[in-house]
């Protein structure tokens, strides 16, 4: 009887309810664990938290054609030089150079970072949809919100041994900049491409929730 029952609801999830369950799983103990020493060994493993995540946001793409592959790799390889840029000439970001915590770095610049580039920037173009104004409002507006994110990890970054500022915190170009790129990105594939994604949001989500408790726990310390 308990195991038709098992059965019966296991049928009646989704995929995407699983996967849902299965990242929350993840970020969650990361959230718990943002209050205590374990912290600082569960970090070292954000690199396959953040790429199992890539790869979760492309399976639930709803049309993977050569024009979305084309808006990925533009993405991915644009945050990349953006980053080289701001790593190693310092004037759109400001100074600031990456730790160890986002693994393999090519030439300073983490590519994992290029990969969370462009998380971030589907979750932008879910949000614009739900904006009722024309492309250009969606696009600057829906790069704000991921630009709020920004500035709660901006806040944790260094303890959490993503990147240092020189000056401590970043400057206001820092945000300027990532606001001007991301709504760059979202126009584009707003402007070119129609498909969607059901679960980018929910990434943002627990990207936001995660990035509130490790900033609760930096002040708690």
């Amino acid at each position: 009887m308990k195991s038709t029952l098992f059965i019966s609801t296991a049928k009646s999830f989704s995929t995407e309810k699983w996967v849902k369950i299965f990242l929350f799983i993840f970020y969650a103990v990361g959230c718990v664990a943002a209050f205590f020493p374990l912290n600082q060994l569960i970090l070292p493993f954000t690199p396959f938290l953040l790429f199992t995540t890539f790869l979760v946001l492309l399976y639930f793409e709803d049309q993977k054609t050569t024009k979305l592959k084309i808006w990925y790799a533009f993405v991915f390889v644009g945050s990349f030089l953006v980053e080289w840029v701001g790593v190693h000439k310092g004037f759109l970001f400001g100074e600031y150079v990456y730790l160890e915590n986002l693994g393999f770095k090519l030439d300073g610049v983490p590519l994992l970072i290029a990969i969370n580039w462009l998380i971030l920037a589907v979750a932008g173009v879910t949000f614009s949809k739900k904006i009722k104004l024309n492309i250009y409002f969606k696009s600057i507006i829906a790069a704000a919100l991921v630009v709020l994110l920004d500035v709660l990890i901006e806040r944790v970054c260094e303890p959490l041994g993503f990147w240092k500022w020189s000056g401590g915190m970043p400057p206001l170009k820092n945000y300027i900049s990532w606001w001007f790129f991301m709504s760059l990105f979202i126009f584009l594939r707003l402007k070119f491409l129609r498909s969607n994604n059901s679960i980018s949001v929910y990434i943002y989500i627990l990207f936001f929730t995660y990035f509130i408790f490790q900033n609760l726990a930096l002040i708690q310390l």
